[in-house]
């Protein structure tokens, strides 16, 4: 699976968390329990003479009610491209005509030159007059100090530190301190292997390196990042590496539609029974999932969910 990839599919499992993390005004203003993303495969008829996918496109409901929904259209780009703002607004063009939703459209990049948090535009001028503007935000990870987020409480941060400036502790004990994040965060087996490893793709030790982190690991607070890379390295010898990477992933993916699904089902009816709790847990296709989720926005109350294809 190439890395880019892995990228993509971690902004759709971490949706929530990376709104948070690098745009808390918007976040708050977001229903997180009502979103939904879009198929990938509607968007390949952009006509430039090529077909195109964009990476992540989430439908949101607002806490406020105006807009009532919108559309956040995340784009991950290896380098910074000359070419690339054009591409960003046709991709805007695309998405506002078809759908009629106001669109937060946000670049996640990972080399460096981005500048950090910034925003970026695409300019269009006819007789020397600027005829049209378009602005979009811009993640620049690479050029954001990974000291800032090695401590923070959103586990994307500490994972995301491995694509940002070096701590000025050094790789090793930035290495550390991130996996250490990973083993005291709450989340569950699948996401946490996500985050792992996005950690250990983006921040490889070389040798000497690997020494010292081995050393960091014989103390203590250790432990708790052997036993969590253990398990992982069991994993990974019982499927192969790669396998695993895809199975945690996939696992991440579903558990994330699960969430939503339990939210939006105890924002709308309450505490849910426990044979409600066992059916969605026992349901692993994302494709279901997604459709009870449909049927979940609709319906009055509990009895009317249809269970009959989970």
């Amino acid at each position: 699976m190439r890395n880019d990839q892995l990228f993509k599919e971690l902004l759709q499992i971490f949706f929530r968390e990376f709104m948070e993390l690098f745009f808390p005004s918007v976040a708050a203003r977001l229903d997180f329990s009502r979103v939904t993303f879009l198929d990938k495969e509607t968007f390949t008829d952009i006509s430039q003479g090529e077909q195109r996918e964009a990476d992540v496109v989430a439908r949101a409901h607002t806490l406020e009610g105006d807009p009532e929904i919108i559309l956040a259209h995340i784009e991950v780009e290896a380098r910074r491209r000359s070419v690339f703002p054009t591409r960003m607004f046709e991709y805007y063009m695309v998405f506002r005509l078809r759908y009629r939703l106001p669109i937060y459209p946000i670049v996640v990049y990972l080399s460096s030159g981005a500048g950090g948090l910034t925003a970026e535009r695409h300019e269009e001028r006819l007789f020397d007059e600027q005829v049209n503007l378009f602005t979009y935000r811009a993640v620049g990870l690479p050029d954001l100090p990974a000291d800032e987020y090695l401590e923070h409480e959103n586990p994307l941060g500490p994972a995301l530190s491995a694509l940002m400036k070096p701590s000025e502790l050094g790789r090793v004990v930035q290495k550390y301190r991130s996996l250490r994040a990973m083993a005291r965060t709450k989340l569950d087996d699948a996401r946490k292997a996500v985050l792992t490893n996005i950690i250990e793709i983006y921040l490889p030790l070389n040798t000497s390196e690997q020494d010292d982190f081995q050393a960091l690991l014989e103390g203590i607070e250790g432990k708790e990042i052997r036993d969590m890379i253990s398990v992982y390295e069991q994993r990974g010898v019982e499927r192969g590496i790669e396998q695993g990477i895809e199975q945690g992933i996939e696992q991440g993916i579903e558990q994330g539609k699960r969430d939503s699904l339990f939210r939006l089902l105890r924002g709308k009816f309450g505490d849910l029974p426990d044979r409600i709790i066992s059916r969605i847990e026992g349901i692993h296709d994302a494709a279901e999932l997604d459709r009870l989720f449909d049927q979940a926005m609709q319906v009055s109350a509990l009895k009317d969910l249809d269970f009959k294809r989970a």
